[in-house]
């Protein structure tokens, strides 16, 4: 008898929210987030990227559990919102994790 759980659980014990993604392949950071139009002078470490808004994410409150859509031969990408504004990305926390079964996902101190 095999698992027949069709979702995983993605718990953020943090106290930041998160974002998270499942496509159906493998897909490069930039398809997840662009880069913030700026001024030049701002040095690289500075630029601010935000989430794009044509691709279907879920969101992750702080101190939540939610579930997670699972299908076989998808990938997880999970980013955290910064704490100013939450279209902004601060950090990638997964990327193009493989799900080949439902898993869970626990996130602290991110």
């Amino acid at each position: 008898m095999g698992n027949i759980n069709n979702s995983c659980q993605m718990s953020n014990y943090s106290k930041r929210n998160v974002r998270v993604f499942v496509a159906d392949k493998a897909l490069e950071i930039d398809a997840f987030i662009a880069s913030e139009p700026g001024d030049k002078s701002t040095p690289p470490e500075g630029k601010k990227f935000s989430f794009k808004s044509d691709i279907k994410c879920i969101r992750v409150l702080a101190s939540q559990t939610q579930e997670v859509p699972w299908e076989a031969h998808h990938f997880l990408s999970v980013f955290v919102e910064s704490e100013d504004n939450e279209n902004i990305c601060s950090k990638q926390i997964l990327h193009n994790m493989a799900l080949s079964s439902p898993v869970t996902v626990l996130l602290y101190d991110v």
